[in-house]
């Protein structure tokens, strides 16, 4: 028993933290990144809310998975080329003003950049080969709060599932529309804070271009309010594509001083009789989609003015029977009064 020897502390220590999967350095004051080249076997890096400025002295990390970066002072996005393996990147609350340095990294899913401080009320900029590369495994993207005016280079992200875009600076509804319909796989967006939020059927247009979108704005879409607006929409870019034409334009005899939608209401019957050698080219009527006029749009007609002699038998009848009494008027009362 004497005769055994122990290791040394220091190789008893290199040999634990050799093992070491996660590491947290989150909120120690660091003001850089720490020469981590010894701990080859880290998946995640905990090393937000420090004062770090520059990415650096990640080069041994090769099985790093995930970098939590967020509240920092980072003003670019570097030195993460070797990093293969990373999955989840947090930048958010730094100082990056155009994300880039992405390019080698073929497995990222989750991108998280919200929040940059940037001066003079500058939007974020994204490098299009960096988006174009992380287009194919991109899953969750988060650009909150960052003055972004489009959605535009986005458009590459055909694999996104969830999407937080809130309060950036998006006021083309028809153009983020568009962007959505292309990515088929989208289950939750958020898109509160932009001006586009407070158009008229922000929500029934979003809904009705996405394909499997479940959340929007943190609110559960169900089944039956998709379907009743995806129906609703098709129906109503089905009659778009009809063509519109007015009948009184095209049939001789017809009124033309009606509202249109009452000139359109004329009945099929009258037409065939009237022979219409138009009636080919009346595209937009059909029979079993009839027309229906509000009553405001019918032509007012003139009030009924009695004549002297109904105002005198009412005044008679008035005079002579009580109001509980009253009984309707018989027809032949009233022409023996008015032959008198």
């Amino acid at each position: 028993m004497k005769n055994i020897t122990k290791p040394p502390k220091d190789v008893c220590k290199k040999k634990s933290i050799s093992k070491i999967t996660h590491l947290y350095l989150q909120e120690k004051n660091l003001k850089a990144i720490p020469v981590l080249s010894n701990i080859q076997d880290i998946e995640i890096l905990y090393l937000y809310g420090n004062q770090v400025s520059k990415i650096e002295h990640l080069d041994g990390l090769l099985n790093l998975r995930g970098l939590y970066l967020q509240n920092n002072q980072i003003d670019k996005i570097e030195n993460l080329s070797v990093l293969r393996k990373l999955k989840k990147l947090y930048l958010g609350k730094n100082k990056i003003s155009v994300v880039e340095g992405l390019d080698s990294i073929d497995e990222l899913e989750e991108l998280h950049i919200e929040k940059q401080s940037l001066t003079d009320n500058t939007p974020l900029c994204f490098d299009p080969r960096t988006v174009f590369n992380i287009s194919e495994s991109l899953k969750v993207l988060n650009i909150a709060h960052n003055r972004i005016p489009s959605l535009a280079c986005f458009l590459p992200l055909k694999n996104l599932i969830v999407l937080d875009a809130s309060y950036n600076d998006l006021d083309d509804k028809e153009s983020v529309c568009q962007i959505l319909r292309n990515w088929l796989y989208l289950k939750e967006a958020k898109l509160i804070g932009n001006p586009i939020s407070k158009r008229h059927r922000y929500r029934e247009d979003i809904i009705a271009n996405t394909c499997q979108l479940e959340i929007l704005d943190n609110k559960r879409i169900t089944e039956v309010s998709r379907r009743f607006i995806k129906g609703f929409e098709e129906k109503k870019l089905c009659c778009r594509s009809k063509p519109s034409i007015n009948i009184p334009n095209i049939v001789e005899g017809l009124p033309q001083y009606h509202p249109q939608s009452l000139q359109q209401a004329a009945s099929t019957s009258v037409i065939k009789e009237m022979k219409c050698k138009h009636m080919d080219d009346i595209a937009a009527f059909n029979e079993a989609e009839p027309i229906y006029i509000h009553w405001n749009q019918l032509p007012k007609r003139n009030p009924l003015h009695k004549t002297p002699c109904a105002l005198r038998v009412a005044k008679m009848d008035k005079e002579k029977t009580p109001i509980s009494n009253k009984k309707s008027l018989n027809m032949t009362d009233f022409n023996v009064n008015c032959m008198k």
